[in-house]
């Protein structure tokens, strides 16, 4: 009897987002699917089409493991939701962490191709912090050897999503809207439908996507249209007025107030207005061309008909369940990016660290280094253990030095994943100095007071050491 084969495997990471809660249905009707996310809420609750996997990406050993047996994957992860009571990092220098984890750990699973969404580059110099950021993360995907395609789109419709809801509250909410000159430059914002469609089209066909590919809607029009489009959605009068200066600090926090996003989540938006952006043709945005949703069309699909407002997120009522898990575990993650001494690696970058801080934070801490690597952190007076750090030899390489927090008067006692790393990426380009799920003994008001600024301060004293020696 011949035993029927068995369809390609594929692994959706930021499968509870706003792409993937679309994406994975449509992906089901053809692959096995494994939705990966670190929401405990989510994966308790069944799905017969899709199979979700609790998996921490900033845990490279947990994340090696949700890839086994995976053919594909799709990468649909950005660092703008929290994810941790407390984080001292910036957004773009976590995506860098999580991506190299996510290119190391399918490199080691021998998964036949990454789909990545990214966004549209603009044609000069300028490139915001945002699009930058996912120009890194395609870069660092692809520095592992597997094969990435790379989908850059500009604003993406579809309900629950960032953009589409803050030009809502905007034109809802402000009878004058003051835009800076970059409004008035055009972009292609595409539906959600058919960017899942272009997923579709391009996934399983690693030799024939292979690179970057901008897709767009039906439509080129500015974010002025844009506006003037929806306030005729949603049948208000509007007056637009094109100012010759506008800060973009100035314009984040107008719309933050206006409509309430995270801080982090609505400057990098704002930031990222287009300029000078033209989509360049290509197979894959001549495959989705035919039957694409124009803006109205789009944005009307995302709202409700009746209330005029965006339709919900299926995560959203998941999304306080996990805010209160956060409170709850209150553990600390602190990433920073560093310049790397040319010739030194991630082995040399721990070792130095550690040797400098005994000197940094003189006479108050002393640091012990053993033959074996493992570390310990003492106060001098009175000489007590503030932290213990174990080696973990068997997940460091020269690339990635790995210390699991195991101890001292400082570490809350708690499952063993608390960890600092050091790591390269891209042959030394970026360097990463990493904490992940630490708990700290101190009470959560005190240490926000006095632990956590003060490892702030040392670890920008570092980033300024090496520098110097960089130089």
């Amino acid at each position: 009897m011949i035993q029927p084969s068995r369809r390609a495997r594929v692994a959706v990471a930021g499968a509870s987002g706003f792409i993937g809660t679309a994406l994975c249905p449509r992906l089901a009707e053809r692959f096995e699917v494994v939705a990966l996310t670190r929401s405990p809420a989510r994966t308790k609750e069944p799905d017969g089409l899709v199979h979700w996997r609790q998996c921490d990406l900033f845990c490279a050993r947990a994340l090696s493991s949700a890839l086994t047996d995976i053919d594909y994957a799709i990468y649909l992860v950005h660092s703008l939701a929290p994810s941790s009571r407390l984080t001292q990092a910036r957004p773009r220098d976590m995506d860098l962490v999580l991506a190299d984890h996510f290119a190391r750990a399918a490199a080691s699973n021998g998964l036949k191709q990454i789909v990545f969404v990214s966004g549209v580059m603009p044609e000069g110099f300028r490139v915001s912090p945002l699009l930058w950021s996912r120009r890194e993360v395609e870069m660092v995907l692809a520095s592992r050897g597997t094969p990435v395609t790379a989908l850059r789109a500009s604003l993406v419709l579809g309900p629950g999503g960032t953009g589409p809801g803050l030009l809502l509250d905007l034109v809802r909410r402000l009878p004058v809207l003051l835009l800076p000159p970059a409004a008035g430059s055009a972009t292609r914002p595409i539906a959600l439908r058919d960017l899942v469609r272009a997923i579709l089209h391009c996934l399983g066909q690693p030799e024939r996507f292979r690179g970057a590919f901008d897709i767009g809607g039906a439509e080129a029009l500015s974010y002025e249209a844009m506006l003037r489009e929806t306030a005729a959605v949603l049948g208000l009068r509007r007056r637009v007025i094109k100012v010759p200066v506008f800060p973009v600090g100035l314009a984040s926090l107008t719309a933050r107030l206006v409509s309430g996003a995270p801080a982090a989540m609505v400057g990098a938006i704002v930031e990222s207005l287009p300029q000078d952006t033209r989509m360049r043709d290509n197979p894959v945005q001549q495959a989705i061309a035919p039957g694409a949703l124009g803006f109205r069309a789009a944005l009307e699909a995302s709202i409700d008909p009746i209330s005029k407002r965006l339709l919900p997120s299926p995560r959203a009522r998941l999304q306080e369940q996990d805010r209160k898990r956060m409170r709850e575990q209150s553990l600390v993650r602190s990433i920073q990016r560093a310049i790397l001494p040319p010739g030194q690696d991630a082995a040399w970058l721990a070792g130095n660290y550690f040797r400098w801080l005994d000197r940094c934070c003189w006479p108050l801490v002393q640091s012990q280094v053993a033959d074996n690597g493992d570390v310990e952190v003492w106060s001098r007076l009175p000489r007590l253990k503030m932290l213990a750090l174990r080696r973990m030899a068997h997940e460091s390489t020269p690339e990635r030095q790995v210390y699991e927090i195991a101890g001292g008067l400082l570490a809350r006692q708690g499952d063993g994943r608390a960890r600092f790393e050091f790591q390269t990426l891209l042959d030394g380009r970026y360097t990463m100095t990493a904490i992940h799920d630490y708990a700290p003994a101190l009470p959560w008001y005190l240490y926000t007071i006095s632990q956590a600024p003060a490892h702030r301060l040392v670890m920008r004293r570092y980033q300024s050491r090496l520098a110097r020696l960089a130089r």
